[in-house]
């Protein structure tokens, strides 16, 4: 019998997937960003784009393919009749040292790639191989044909798939015909993930989007009409501090948003990433950030006006308020209470709110564990809670710069 090898049990795995597919497969279609230009974005500066071949990507597959018949085999022979916990993985690991090398003591880079691959999938069929998510950037780029073969093998091999979804940037979406789109869908995609951003095309030319308001509409409405499901990303804050743009960029971004008409609007409040270019910009003084309150009212001007039923989504932690996933029709309500409430606010009463937000429900937790919790982001933190303990009329200003220091560190 042949020894098993690492590299046939190995996916190919990008550096980010959006929030709200932990549930799903992830299968690399290419590499990096074909874009990647814009300011508040760090994910793929320094890297090159470069597609996949249809081939490679049907390797993948694959290798899946042969991952999930050894931890269907082994939940068999340990008696869970298919079902994939913990022990299915313990027991794979321990049957096949050639593939998984002795992790953590003895294992080489092959072994470890083929690890999380291992991990990728079992948490896939735990959830019951339902969902794929297409990386890196932009799917879409792919040449229809070859992305329609991709995805007819994908269902093929996989006849529980039901949802694909994949990143596209507008443009993209506008250059493609309705008649490819369609066939997209037809072959199995179901969702776009389409960082909007913003309508406006001053902000959109300044922070490099290579796209315009027109771009946005007619791409948006292209997916659309294909029948394809679209998450519109929108992003308050995108225009700094300065109130006459802001008021622009949300009201653009609520006409891109009222024409195009997205299944899903995802909200993700701008965090200045240290990593990202915009961090110099700021850092120069060329771009000044927006406040929380700031942001808070651009999110109050788009619940309000918006004049279509979707689900609306804030699950990043960026956003200043709420953390919440519904109906728009079922949720606007009580997103707008709970504005209002915060906005009647002391703005003593706003910092100790909104260091508590930051601080202790999550975002702080995920700074640590990325190792970036230094002693300067501590200090900041600590003197904010003691000018608020001491109701310093200082207090807003020093929990505004511990805010954006803790945002600056990375987005989770």
């Amino acid at each position: 019998m042949a020894l098993l090898r690492p590299e046939d049990y190995m996916i190919e795995i990008g550096p980010m997937g959006p929030i709200g597919e932990g549930q799903a497969l992830i299968l690399r279609v290419n590499r990096n960003c074909p874009w990647n230009r814009c300011m508040f974005c760090p994910v793929y500066k320094g890297k090159r784009f470069s597609p996949r071949s249809v081939d490679e990507i049907k390797g993948d597959i694959d290798a899946v393919h042969r991952i999930w018949d050894l931890l269907n085999t082994a939940s068999w022979e340990i008696g869970l009749n298919g079902k994939i916990q913990r022990e299915v993985l313990q027991e794979v690991m321990l049957s096949h040292p050639e593939i998984y090398g002795e992790y953590p003591i003895n294992f080489t880079q092959e072994q470890l790639c083929a690890l999380q691959s291992l991990n990728n999938v079992a948490n896939w069929l735990f959830y019951g191989a339902t969902r794929v998510f297409l990386q890196d950037a932009n799917a879409l780029v792919m040449n229809p044909k070859k992305l329609i073969e991709v995805l007819k093998y994908l269902r093929q091999t996989f006849p529980t798939v039901e949802v694909v979804a994949c990143y596209a940037r507008s443009k993209t979406c506008e250059m493609r015909s309705f008649e490819e789109m369609r066939e997209l869908k037809d072959a199995g995609l179901s969702w776009c993930f389409v960082g909007i951003e913003s309508g406006c095309d001053e902000v959109l030319d300044y922070m490099r989007k290579g796209v315009t308001r027109k771009e946005h509409i007619k791409g948006g409405q292209k997916v659309m009409v294909s029948g394809l499901n679209m998450a519109a990303f929108v992003m308050p804050g995108l225009s700094g501090n300065n109130k006459e743009l802001a008021d622009k960029h949300i009201s653009d971004t609520i006409i891109v948003l009222n024409d195009v008409q997205p299944t899903e609007i995802r909200v993700r409040s701008l965090a200045i990433l240290e990593c990202a270019p915009l961090y110099e910009r700021w850092e120069a003084g060329e771009f000044t950030a927006p406040s929380e309150d700031q942001m808070v009212e651009e999110l109050r001007l788009l619940i309000e006006e918006l004049t279509f039923d979707c689900t609306i989504e804030t699950l990043q932690m960026t956003n200043p308020l709420f953390t919440i996933k519904g109906r728009l029709s079922q949720k606007r309500q009580e997103m707008l209470e709970m504005i209002a409430w915060y906005q009647g606010l002391s703005p003593l009463e706003k910092a100790d709110f909104l260091l508590h937000r930051y601080v202790d429900d999550g975002y702080l937790a995920c700074v640590k564990s990325w190792g970036k919790y230094d002693s300067y982001l501590k200090a900041l933190i600590e003197d904010a809670n003691l000018s608020l303990e001491k109701g310093s009329p200082e207090a807003a200003e020093k929990v505004g710069r511990a805010i954006f220091a803790i945002k600056s560190k990375g987005v989770p």
